[in-house]
């Protein structure tokens, strides 16, 4: 089939931040409340869906967790660790073939903000962050990436959506949107089955059929 738009999720899929600027970030906000977590457990709450239920597990109020972490994610921090995947020059290849291209990410706005700095804000369409403070509930509700059809004036059955995580899996199935996976190697907890599997964004050449 072919397909006029993809949206993306963003942290895992276009950027990624440099591990040992996770293990800081992570390590340290937990360390704040006791908790020393191994590398291996601090990987798994970067890449799980299923964060709050793992601080909660640890006896740490929600809110209090995040509140400290944002000490240690900053802007100049991940400034300095953010980085674009080798792959994302294809974006400008989706973009001279027509398609219009959109982000869905939970990300801070910081994160959000710096990552369009090294993609090029130009080459996209809509930029929704599904966040409950800006209004859109976080995936794997489908909000956001609804939000994101609607402002790119695009049908569902018109766009994929890629992703590198089961929250990504989920939102574009419960939006009607043709799923994709974007394996790249950083973790092992998928557990849902996607519609389609890449290892390269170079993969969704075959996916939407340029």
């Amino acid at each position: 089939m072919k397909y006029n738009a993809v949206i993306f999720d963003l942290d895992g899929t276009l950027v990624y931040t440099d591990p040992e600027c996770v293990y800081y970030m992570v390590g340290q906000s937990f360390l704040d409340f006791g908790k020393n977590l191994s590398k291996s457990e601090i990987e798994n709450f970067w890449f799980d869906h299923k964060r709050e239920e793992f601080i909660k597990k640890l006896g740490i109020n929600i809110e209090d967790f995040w509140k400290n972490y944002n000490r240690y994610d900053t802007p100049e921090l991940r400034k300095e660790y953010l980085k674009p995947y080798e792959d994302t020059d294809f974006i400008r290849e989706l973009k001279l073939n027509g398609y219009k291209l959109g982000i869905v990410s939970g990300a801070p706005r910081h994160i959000i903000n710096l990552s369009l700095e090294l993609l090029g804000k130009e080459n996209f369409d809509a930029v929704v962050r599904s966040q409950l403070e800006s209004g859109i509930k976080p995936k794997p509700d489908p909000q956001g990436i609804e939000e994101c059809l609607k402002i790119m004036k695009i049908k569902n059955y018109d766009s994929v959506s890629v992703g590198n995580g089961d929250e990504d899996t989920l939102a574009s199935r419960a939006a009607a949107v043709e799923d994709v996976l974007i394996l790249r190697y950083e973790h092992n907890l998928i557990e849902i089955e996607p519609s389609f599997t890449i290892s390269s964004l170079y993969g969704l050449r075959d996916v939407v059929h340029i």
